[in-house]
């Protein structure tokens, strides 16, 4: 009796190491699932921003007048051929925020997580026009051909370095302006799993009132 009590009153050291094992187990399984959750809710993050920059941009392009984005480019230049985009203009002033400032404080204010300029943006517009009856010139002659322009085809593309994925790291040294649209496109030579984008499309159709004499 005395030895079976002796023989229930502890563990084995055999015992003790298998808990071990299993513990260890357990706290690296559960660190795995920790640093997942952390870089999904990372990606989720600078998806929420790059769709609200997306929004943000093509409301402002939205807001122009038909005949105001035919007369000029994005630069300012007048008469722009269709389509045309912003490309030309400097990388970095076409930089955007990550989680700008509330609308009640200033745009300049640095809030928690706030990283400056970590957002691309390229935008263009393209015409819609009937094939059998299109403009005779492009530059179109807008005392002329307007009528012949269905609607204008608004693009917006947000892009950003995505270094959510410890699989698919950016390469070091690489910044927001060394981004191409190219890179985003599956099909193409140029493109980088590393690299998030948000695109927005829509139709403006000619609202333009034509005064027939």
């Amino acid at each position: 009796m005395k030895t079976r009590r002796r023989r229930q009153a502890g563990f084995t050291l055999m015992e003790v190491l298998v808990s071990i094992v299993i513990f260890a187990i357990s706290v690296v399984g559960l660190v795995a699932m920790e640093a997942r959750s952390a870089e999904a809710q990372r990606a989720s993050s600078l998806l929420r921003d790059g769709e609200r920059i997306a929004q943000d941009v093509m409301a402002d392009l939205q807001s122009q007048g038909f005949l105001e984005l035919l007369s000029y480019d994005f630069e300012g230049n007048a008469g722009p051929g269709l389509p045309y985009d912003d490309t030309a203009i400097p990388a970095a002033q076409r930089q955007r925020d990550f989680r700008r400032p509330p609308a009640d404080i200033s745009a300049t204010t640095d809030v928690a997580g706030s990283i400056r300029g970590s957002f691309l943006v390229v935008r263009s517009v393209d015409w819609v026009v009937d094939v059998g009856n299109p403009p005779s010139l492009n530059p179109p002659d807008l005392s002329v051909d307007v009528p012949l322009i269905n609607a204008l085809v608004l693009d917006v593309l947000v892009m950003w370095i995505d270094d959510s994925n410890p699989t698919m790291p950016p390469p070091a040294g690489l910044v927001v302006t060394d981004l191409t649209p190219a890179m985003v496109e599956p099909g193409s030579g140029d493109f980088r799993p590393y690299v998030g984008a948000v695109r927005l499309r829509t139709v403006r159709a000619n609202d333009t009132v034509v005064v027939v004499p």
